[in-house]
């Protein structure tokens, strides 16, 4: 005959630790069906969007895309508002806001658009064939500068276009500092 050892779980400990293993599996099953996509797995991305900044700021829209190595995307911040200055700024994953620049390779937002007064910038800023580096979330900003810009709001577009499926994951941050060091125009 053969004889099994016994094991017995203390039932007041293995009870509580069986409903809290359920608990937060249901919990993280939750967590990710309710991820909020703007816009998920689409090749083109257009909205209209607006800026209201305190006085004296460089104030952004920041959007978390999700973009697969090798995509070639178009990039626009286009039908500015009159009386705005729109610059365009790209982080790569883990990057920070006002690191790195992928549109520029510094620490300053892409601004090409020239004008003499507050009214010249109404065609943005356009990226073409931007060729993403490596698969994961980016972090997409599109400021308003306040130094060229009058007042402080302002009306813009965003129109994105690949060659590949992407993601608008969701807007992140809504008119805040920008925290890049000026603007230049690389191209």
């Amino acid at each position: 005959m053969i004889v099994l050892p016994k094991f017995r779980f203390p039932s007041r400990t293995w009870i509580p630790l069986m409903l809290l293993t359920l608990t937060l599996a249901c919990k993280k099953e939750d967590e990710v069906a309710t991820i909020p996509f703007i816009a998920q797995n689409v090749k083109t991305y257009e909205a209209d969007y607006g800026w209201n900044c305190a006085s004296g700021v460089d104030c952004q829209d920041v959007f978390e895309l999700e973009l697969e190595k090798g995509a070639k995307l178009n990039f626009k911040a286009g039908t500015v508002s009159a009386g705005s200055a729109a610059q365009i700024a790209l982080y790569a994953p883990s990057v920070a806001l006002g690191s790195i620049n992928l549109f520029t390779m510094s620490a300053k937002e892409l601004r090409c658009n020239a004008g003499k007064s507050c009214s010249d910038f109404t065609a943005g800023e356009t990226i073409s064939g931007f060729v993403v580096p490596q698969s994961g979330t980016y972090l997409l900003a599109i400021t308003r500068e306040w130094g060229t810009s009058c007042g402080g709001t302002g009306t813009y577009k965003l129109t994105l276009g690949s060659d590949r499926n992407f993601s608008v994951r969701k807007q992140s941050f809504e008119d805040t500092a920008s925290k890049a060091a000026g603007f230049e125009c690389v191209k």
